[in-house]
Protein backbone atom coordinates (compact mmCIF):
# COMPACT_ATOMS: atom_id res chain seq x y z
CA UNK A 1 0.00 0.00 0.00
CA UNK A 2 1.17 3.51 -1.16
CA UNK A 3 -0.43 5.99 0.70
CA UNK A 4 -0.06 9.89 -0.36
CA UNK A 5 -1.08 12.37 2.15
CA UNK A 6 -0.12 16.05 2.95
CA UNK A 7 0.97 15.65 6.65
CA UNK A 8 5.34 15.29 7.37
CA UNK A 9 6.53 11.72 7.10
CA UNK A 10 7.48 13.00 10.85
CA UNK A 11 4.72 14.23 12.61
CA UNK A 12 2.11 11.80 11.07
CA UNK A 13 1.91 7.86 12.89
CA UNK A 14 0.37 6.56 9.39
CA UNK A 15 3.66 6.14 7.01
CA UNK A 16 4.29 2.95 9.82
CA UNK A 17 1.10 1.40 8.69
CA UNK A 18 1.64 1.32 5.34
CA UNK A 19 4.81 0.34 2.46
CA UNK A 20 5.71 3.49 1.53
CA UNK A 21 4.23 7.13 1.90
CA UNK A 22 4.84 10.00 -0.05
CA UNK A 23 4.37 13.50 1.50
CA UNK A 24 2.24 15.95 -0.80
CA UNK A 25 0.47 18.90 -0.46
CA UNK A 26 -2.82 18.62 -2.45
CA UNK A 27 -4.86 20.47 0.26
CA UNK A 28 -5.78 23.17 -2.65
CA UNK A 29 -8.44 21.21 -4.18
CA UNK A 30 -9.22 24.00 -6.55
CA UNK A 31 -5.74 22.82 -8.43
CA UNK A 32 -6.64 18.66 -8.39
CA UNK A 33 -6.01 18.29 -12.20
CA UNK A 34 -2.50 19.51 -11.27
CA UNK A 35 -1.88 17.80 -8.29
CA UNK A 36 -2.74 14.30 -10.35
CA UNK A 37 -0.10 15.31 -12.93
CA UNK A 38 2.15 16.05 -10.12
CA UNK A 39 1.25 12.82 -7.98
CA UNK A 40 1.91 10.39 -11.32
CA UNK A 41 4.83 12.16 -11.95
CA UNK A 42 6.36 11.17 -8.51
CA UNK A 43 5.37 7.72 -8.80
CA UNK A 44 6.89 7.34 -11.69
CA UNK A 45 10.08 9.05 -10.58
CA UNK A 46 9.93 6.62 -7.65
CA UNK A 47 9.36 3.70 -10.28
CA UNK A 48 6.31 2.63 -8.38
CA UNK A 49 3.87 0.54 -10.40
CA UNK A 50 0.20 0.84 -8.71
CA UNK A 51 -2.76 -0.91 -9.68
CA UNK A 52 -5.82 1.43 -7.81
CA UNK A 53 -5.94 4.32 -6.53
CA UNK A 54 -8.91 5.21 -3.69
CA UNK A 55 -9.35 7.48 -1.01
CA UNK A 56 -11.36 7.32 1.92
CA UNK A 57 -11.40 10.95 2.46
CA UNK A 58 -14.19 12.73 1.15
CA UNK A 59 -12.28 15.96 0.50
CA UNK A 60 -10.01 14.02 -1.82
CA UNK A 61 -12.45 12.16 -3.77
CA UNK A 62 -12.79 13.77 -7.23
CA UNK A 63 -8.44 13.76 -7.40
CA UNK A 64 -8.28 10.12 -6.81
CA UNK A 65 -11.15 10.24 -9.54
CA UNK A 66 -8.52 12.25 -11.73
CA UNK A 67 -5.85 10.23 -11.19
CA UNK A 68 -7.73 6.93 -11.91
CA UNK A 69 -8.64 8.54 -15.43
CA UNK A 70 -5.46 9.31 -16.62
CA UNK A 71 -4.39 6.22 -16.08
CA UNK A 72 -7.36 4.31 -16.83
CA UNK A 73 -7.99 2.69 -13.72
CA UNK A 74 -11.07 1.39 -11.77
CA UNK A 75 -12.81 3.85 -10.30
CA UNK A 76 -15.70 6.12 -9.20
CA UNK A 77 -15.66 8.53 -12.34
CA UNK A 78 -14.65 12.30 -12.40
CA UNK A 79 -17.61 13.34 -13.81
CA UNK A 80 -19.59 11.69 -11.23
CA UNK A 81 -16.88 12.19 -8.36
CA UNK A 82 -17.26 15.94 -9.02
CA UNK A 83 -20.94 15.72 -9.24
CA UNK A 84 -21.11 14.57 -5.67
CA UNK A 85 -18.96 16.87 -3.87
CA UNK A 86 -20.72 19.77 -5.29
CA UNK A 87 -24.31 19.42 -3.33
CA UNK A 88 -26.22 21.78 -5.46
CA UNK A 89 -25.05 19.73 -8.50
CA UNK A 90 -25.78 16.51 -7.05
CA UNK A 91 -29.21 17.83 -6.89
CA UNK A 92 -29.72 19.83 -10.23
CA UNK A 93 -28.36 16.52 -12.42
CA UNK A 94 -31.03 14.18 -11.20
CA UNK A 95 -33.74 16.57 -11.22
CA UNK A 96 -33.02 16.55 -14.97
CA UNK A 97 -34.05 13.26 -14.94
CA UNK A 98 -37.52 13.54 -15.10
CA UNK A 99 -38.32 10.49 -17.45
CA UNK A 100 -37.84 12.12 -20.88
CA UNK A 101 -36.12 8.93 -21.86
CA UNK A 102 -38.09 5.89 -21.29
CA UNK A 103 -36.63 3.34 -19.30
CA UNK A 104 -34.08 5.68 -17.40
CA UNK A 105 -34.65 6.21 -13.65
CA UNK A 106 -36.56 9.30 -12.83
CA UNK A 107 -34.58 10.54 -10.42
CA UNK A 108 -36.14 14.19 -10.39
CA UNK A 109 -38.49 12.30 -7.31
CA UNK A 110 -35.67 12.35 -5.47
CA UNK A 111 -34.50 15.74 -5.40
CA UNK A 112 -35.38 19.32 -3.74
CA UNK A 113 -34.63 22.64 -4.96
CA UNK A 114 -30.87 23.15 -4.13
CA UNK A 115 -29.11 26.70 -5.13
CA UNK A 116 -25.84 27.55 -5.12
CA UNK A 117 -24.79 30.85 -3.69
CA UNK A 118 -21.63 32.42 -4.10
CA UNK A 119 -21.87 36.00 -2.74
CA UNK A 120 -23.91 37.04 0.04
CA UNK A 121 -25.96 39.07 -2.89
CA UNK A 122 -27.16 35.62 -4.39
CA UNK A 123 -29.25 35.11 -1.13
CA UNK A 124 -32.44 36.89 -2.12
CA UNK A 125 -33.10 35.18 -5.05
CA UNK A 126 -31.71 31.96 -3.93
CA UNK A 127 -34.53 31.94 -0.67
CA UNK A 128 -37.02 33.05 -2.47
CA UNK A 129 -36.92 30.17 -5.10
CA UNK A 130 -36.63 27.59 -2.48
CA UNK A 131 -38.71 29.27 0.01
CA UNK A 132 -39.20 29.25 4.08
CA UNK A 133 -38.07 28.42 5.63
CA UNK A 134 -34.84 26.92 4.39
CA UNK A 135 -31.74 25.14 5.23
CA UNK A 136 -27.92 26.71 4.51
CA UNK A 137 -25.10 24.66 4.49
CA UNK A 138 -21.59 24.73 3.02
CA UNK A 139 -21.48 23.24 -0.85
CA UNK A 140 -18.42 21.22 -0.40
CA UNK A 141 -19.21 20.65 3.27
CA UNK A 142 -19.13 17.39 5.49
CA UNK A 143 -20.05 15.78 8.64
CA UNK A 144 -22.84 18.32 9.14
CA UNK A 145 -20.80 21.38 10.17
CA UNK A 146 -21.94 25.12 9.55
CA UNK A 147 -25.78 23.61 8.59
CA UNK A 148 -28.54 25.78 9.43
CA UNK A 149 -32.44 26.07 9.52
CA UNK A 150 -33.14 29.41 8.57
CA UNK A 151 -36.27 31.07 8.76
CA UNK A 152 -36.23 34.53 7.10
CA UNK A 153 -33.88 36.22 4.67
CA UNK A 154 -32.25 38.34 7.57
CA UNK A 155 -31.71 35.18 9.61
CA UNK A 156 -29.87 33.64 6.22
CA UNK A 157 -28.18 36.47 6.43
CA UNK A 158 -26.56 36.35 9.16
CA UNK A 159 -25.63 32.79 9.01
CA UNK A 160 -24.24 33.46 5.36
CA UNK A 161 -21.84 36.27 7.21
CA UNK A 162 -20.93 34.99 9.77
CA UNK A 163 -19.98 31.06 8.31
CA UNK A 164 -18.16 32.67 5.31
CA UNK A 165 -16.11 35.02 8.13
CA UNK A 166 -15.25 32.07 10.21
CA UNK A 167 -14.43 29.12 7.78
CA UNK A 168 -12.78 30.74 4.50
CA UNK A 169 -10.01 28.32 3.98
CA UNK A 170 -8.68 24.79 4.85
CA UNK A 171 -6.73 25.96 8.32
CA UNK A 172 -9.77 27.21 9.17
CA UNK A 173 -10.98 24.19 9.76
CA UNK A 174 -9.56 20.91 8.00
CA UNK A 175 -11.32 18.38 6.68
CA UNK A 176 -14.49 19.93 5.82
CA UNK A 177 -13.83 20.18 2.35
CA UNK A 178 -12.92 23.77 2.24
CA UNK A 179 -10.23 23.23 0.31
CA UNK A 180 -12.52 23.26 -2.02
CA UNK A 181 -13.86 26.06 -1.68
CA UNK A 182 -16.48 28.32 1.21
CA UNK A 183 -19.43 28.85 -1.22
CA UNK A 184 -22.29 27.79 -0.15
CA UNK A 185 -26.34 26.31 -0.68
CA UNK A 186 -29.61 26.97 0.52
CA UNK A 187 -31.90 24.04 0.45
CA UNK A 188 -35.48 23.50 0.94
CA UNK A 189 -35.84 21.49 4.45
CA UNK A 190 -36.84 17.97 3.79
CA UNK A 191 -39.50 16.45 6.93
CA UNK A 192 -39.05 12.94 7.43
CA UNK A 193 -37.25 10.03 8.92
CA UNK A 194 -32.97 10.21 7.74
CA UNK A 195 -31.39 7.33 6.95
CA UNK A 196 -27.82 6.41 5.11
CA UNK A 197 -27.24 3.54 2.89
CA UNK A 198 -23.96 2.47 2.16
CA UNK A 199 -23.41 0.73 -1.04
CA UNK A 200 -20.69 -1.62 -3.59
CA UNK A 201 -21.05 -0.66 -6.91
CA UNK A 202 -18.95 -2.10 -9.51
CA UNK A 203 -18.87 -1.20 -13.04
CA UNK A 204 -22.23 0.44 -12.20
CA UNK A 205 -23.87 -2.48 -10.81
CA UNK A 206 -25.32 -2.90 -7.18
CA UNK A 207 -23.06 -5.15 -5.24
CA UNK A 208 -24.42 -4.84 -1.75
CA UNK A 209 -26.33 -2.08 0.65
CA UNK A 210 -26.55 -1.74 3.90
CA UNK A 211 -28.84 0.20 5.59
CA UNK A 212 -28.99 2.38 8.96
CA UNK A 213 -31.31 4.79 10.83
CA UNK A 214 -30.21 8.07 12.49
CA UNK A 215 -32.36 9.33 15.15
CA UNK A 216 -33.42 13.13 15.47
CA UNK A 217 -31.05 16.16 15.56
CA UNK A 218 -30.88 18.19 18.41
CA UNK A 219 -33.02 21.45 17.64
CA UNK A 220 -30.50 24.37 15.67
CA UNK A 221 -27.94 21.68 15.06
CA UNK A 222 -27.76 18.78 12.66
CA UNK A 223 -24.86 17.03 13.88
CA UNK A 224 -25.81 13.51 14.42
CA UNK A 225 -26.92 12.26 17.54
CA UNK A 226 -27.80 8.16 17.38
CA UNK A 227 -28.05 6.07 14.86
CA UNK A 228 -29.28 1.78 14.44
CA UNK A 229 -28.14 -0.98 12.39
CA UNK A 230 -29.85 -2.66 10.26
CA UNK A 231 -32.76 -0.64 10.08
CA UNK A 232 -36.03 -0.21 11.88
CA UNK A 233 -38.23 0.04 8.62
CA UNK A 234 -40.56 -2.57 6.74
CA UNK A 235 -39.04 -4.18 4.04
CA UNK A 236 -40.44 -2.57 1.73
CA UNK A 237 -39.25 0.68 2.84
CA UNK A 238 -35.68 -0.33 3.27
CA UNK A 239 -36.04 -1.16 -0.49
CA UNK A 240 -36.70 1.75 -1.66
CA UNK A 241 -34.07 3.67 0.63
CA UNK A 242 -31.39 1.18 -1.61
CA UNK A 243 -33.23 1.87 -5.55
CA UNK A 244 -32.96 5.31 -4.19
CA UNK A 245 -29.38 5.52 -3.19
CA UNK A 246 -28.33 3.14 -6.31
CA UNK A 247 -30.39 5.33 -8.88
CA UNK A 248 -28.88 8.46 -7.45
CA UNK A 249 -25.14 7.52 -7.54
CA UNK A 250 -25.17 5.86 -11.13
CA UNK A 251 -27.29 9.18 -12.49
CA UNK A 252 -24.97 11.87 -11.49
CA UNK A 253 -21.85 9.26 -13.04
CA UNK A 254 -20.54 7.06 -10.04
CA UNK A 255 -19.66 3.84 -11.38
CA UNK A 256 -17.16 1.91 -8.99
CA UNK A 257 -16.28 1.90 -5.37
CA UNK A 258 -18.04 2.30 -2.14
CA UNK A 259 -20.15 5.42 -1.60
CA UNK A 260 -22.23 6.24 1.44
CA UNK A 261 -25.81 7.98 0.11
CA UNK A 262 -27.72 10.15 3.19
CA UNK A 263 -31.57 10.05 2.20
CA UNK A 264 -34.83 10.92 4.30
CA UNK A 265 -38.09 8.76 3.98
CA UNK A 266 -41.03 10.99 3.58
CA UNK A 267 -44.72 10.31 3.19
CA UNK A 268 -44.37 10.26 -0.26
CA UNK A 269 -41.18 8.19 -0.59
CA UNK A 270 -37.31 8.17 -0.61
CA UNK A 271 -35.73 12.14 -0.74
CA UNK A 272 -31.87 12.87 -1.07
CA UNK A 273 -30.04 14.68 1.46
CA UNK A 274 -26.09 13.95 -0.25
CA UNK A 275 -24.41 11.68 -1.66
CA UNK A 276 -20.94 10.58 -0.22
CA UNK A 277 -18.40 9.93 -2.88
CA UNK A 278 -16.69 7.57 -0.75
CA UNK A 279 -16.79 5.00 2.26
CA UNK A 280 -19.21 5.84 4.96
CA UNK A 281 -17.58 7.57 7.86
CA UNK A 282 -17.59 7.53 11.65
CA UNK A 283 -18.64 4.09 12.56
CA UNK A 284 -19.98 2.89 9.56
CA UNK A 285 -16.96 0.88 8.28
CA UNK A 286 -17.38 -1.12 11.91
CA UNK A 287 -21.22 -1.43 12.33
CA UNK A 288 -21.18 -2.84 8.99
CA UNK A 289 -18.24 -5.51 9.76
CA UNK A 290 -19.87 -6.49 13.09
CA UNK A 291 -23.58 -6.79 12.03
CA UNK A 292 -22.74 -8.24 8.73
CA UNK A 293 -19.51 -9.80 8.23
CA UNK A 294 -18.34 -7.57 5.36
CA UNK A 295 -15.53 -5.06 5.07
CA UNK A 296 -15.52 -2.20 3.27
CA UNK A 297 -12.55 -1.06 3.61
CA UNK A 298 -11.75 -4.29 1.52
CA UNK A 299 -14.33 -3.52 -0.66
CA UNK A 300 -12.88 -0.39 -1.55
CA UNK A 301 -9.47 -1.77 -2.20
CA UNK A 302 -10.46 -4.80 -4.46
CA UNK A 303 -12.44 -2.73 -6.44
CA UNK A 304 -9.74 0.39 -7.22
CA UNK A 305 -7.73 -2.68 -8.38
CA UNK A 306 -10.39 -3.83 -10.56
CA UNK A 307 -11.22 -6.80 -8.52
CA UNK A 308 -15.81 -7.34 -8.22
CA UNK A 309 -15.84 -8.01 -4.50
CA UNK A 310 -18.76 -11.22 -3.70
CA UNK A 311 -20.10 -10.30 -0.08
CA UNK A 312 -21.39 -12.86 1.43
CA UNK A 313 -25.38 -12.31 1.43
CA UNK A 314 -26.41 -13.14 5.07
CA UNK A 315 -29.05 -11.84 7.81
CA UNK A 316 -27.66 -9.42 10.27
CA UNK A 317 -25.65 -11.22 12.98
CA UNK A 318 -26.66 -8.63 15.51
CA UNK A 319 -28.64 -5.22 16.21
CA UNK A 320 -26.20 -2.43 16.61
CA UNK A 321 -27.27 0.78 18.35
CA UNK A 322 -25.30 4.08 19.15
CA UNK A 323 -24.81 7.67 20.62
CA UNK A 324 -22.70 10.58 19.25
CA UNK A 325 -20.82 12.72 22.22
CA UNK A 326 -19.87 16.24 20.82
CA UNK A 327 -17.86 19.20 22.04
CA UNK A 328 -20.29 21.47 23.52
CA UNK A 329 -21.71 18.70 25.42
CA UNK A 330 -19.49 16.19 26.14
CA UNK A 331 -16.21 17.78 26.38
CA UNK A 332 -15.47 18.05 30.10
CA UNK A 333 -16.88 14.37 30.55
CA UNK A 334 -14.95 13.15 27.93
CA UNK A 335 -11.36 14.20 29.10
CA UNK A 336 -12.33 13.13 32.86
CA UNK A 337 -10.29 10.10 34.40
CA UNK A 338 -13.64 8.31 34.80
CA UNK A 339 -14.39 8.43 31.08
CA UNK A 340 -10.72 7.35 29.85
CA UNK A 341 -10.66 4.27 32.76
CA UNK A 342 -14.60 3.49 31.58
CA UNK A 343 -13.50 3.63 27.79
CA UNK A 344 -10.47 1.29 28.13
CA UNK A 345 -12.70 -1.15 29.72
CA UNK A 346 -15.48 -0.82 26.76
CA UNK A 347 -12.94 -1.77 24.22
CA UNK A 348 -12.07 -5.29 25.78
CA UNK A 349 -16.11 -6.32 25.57
CA UNK A 350 -17.27 -8.03 22.50
CA UNK A 351 -20.64 -6.33 22.42
CA UNK A 352 -19.73 -2.79 23.06
CA UNK A 353 -18.24 -0.70 19.76
CA UNK A 354 -16.46 2.72 20.66
CA UNK A 355 -15.40 4.86 17.42
CA UNK A 356 -12.98 7.50 18.48
CA UNK A 357 -13.95 10.25 15.78
CA UNK A 358 -12.35 13.83 16.81
CA UNK A 359 -10.13 14.17 20.19
CA UNK A 360 -8.94 18.05 19.08
CA UNK A 361 -11.55 20.41 20.28
CA UNK A 362 -9.76 23.40 18.73
CA UNK A 363 -11.55 24.04 16.23
CA UNK A 364 -14.93 23.30 17.26
CA UNK A 365 -17.68 26.16 17.76
CA UNK A 366 -21.00 25.72 19.07
CA UNK A 367 -21.76 26.54 15.18
CA UNK A 368 -19.23 24.18 13.26
CA UNK A 369 -18.36 21.13 16.00
CA UNK A 370 -17.87 17.88 15.00
CA UNK A 371 -18.88 14.50 17.20
CA UNK A 372 -16.28 13.04 19.58
CA UNK A 373 -17.01 10.04 19.66
CA UNK A 374 -19.71 6.97 19.11
CA UNK A 375 -20.70 4.55 21.57
CA UNK A 376 -22.93 1.87 19.98
CA UNK A 377 -24.03 -1.28 22.16
CA UNK A 378 -24.99 -4.88 19.84
CA UNK A 379 -27.69 -7.46 21.30
CA UNK A 380 -30.46 -9.99 19.84
CA UNK A 381 -32.44 -7.40 19.00
CA UNK A 382 -33.77 -3.60 18.87
CA UNK A 383 -35.00 -3.42 22.51
CA UNK A 384 -32.58 -5.33 24.07
CA UNK A 385 -29.95 -2.85 22.26
CA UNK A 386 -31.81 0.27 23.40
CA UNK A 387 -32.06 -0.77 26.98
CA UNK A 388 -28.20 -1.59 27.04
CA UNK A 389 -27.30 1.42 25.35
CA UNK A 390 -29.57 3.34 27.82
CA UNK A 391 -28.33 2.09 30.72
CA UNK A 392 -24.20 2.30 29.02
CA UNK A 393 -25.05 6.21 28.56
CA UNK A 394 -26.69 7.01 31.92
CA UNK A 395 -24.00 5.03 33.37
CA UNK A 396 -21.05 7.26 31.52
CA UNK A 397 -22.69 10.58 31.93
CA UNK A 398 -23.43 11.13 28.77
CA UNK A 399 -26.96 11.42 28.84
CA UNK A 400 -28.22 14.79 30.57
CA UNK A 401 -31.20 17.36 30.62
CA UNK A 402 -29.84 19.04 27.43
CA UNK A 403 -28.69 16.33 25.47
CA UNK A 404 -31.70 13.62 25.89
CA UNK A 405 -30.58 10.44 24.68
CA UNK A 406 -33.61 8.27 25.52
CA UNK A 407 -35.38 10.67 22.98
CA UNK A 408 -32.99 10.63 20.17
CA UNK A 409 -33.05 6.46 20.27
CA UNK A 410 -37.22 6.99 20.88
CA UNK A 411 -37.62 6.10 16.97
CA UNK A 412 -35.70 2.75 16.89
CA UNK A 413 -38.43 0.25 17.55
Amino acid sequence: VVLVDTFPEDSSPIPDLVDQYIQYDSSDHTKDDEHADKIIEILEQQDIGIDGCCTFWEDCGPLAAIINEKLDLCGAGVKGALAAKKKSETHQVLSRRTGDIPHFPRTYLYTEKSIHVEDVNDLPSAVEEVGLPCILKLEYGSSAVGVKLCHDLEECTKMFTGLREHLTCESDHPGIGLGHGNSMVVMKPIVGTEHDVDLVLFERQLVAAYVSDNGPTRPGSFTETAACMPSCLRSDKVGQLVTAAYQCCTEIGLESGVFNVELKMTPTGPKLIEINARMGGFYNRHWILKCYGVDMVRCAFMIASGIKPIPPKIVPSCHIMGVMCVPSMHAEVFLSQKFKDAVAELKRQEDVIYTLIEDDFSYATAKTEEPICNIAVCAKNTAKAKSKLLALCSNLEVTTEQYDIPHYVSQFR
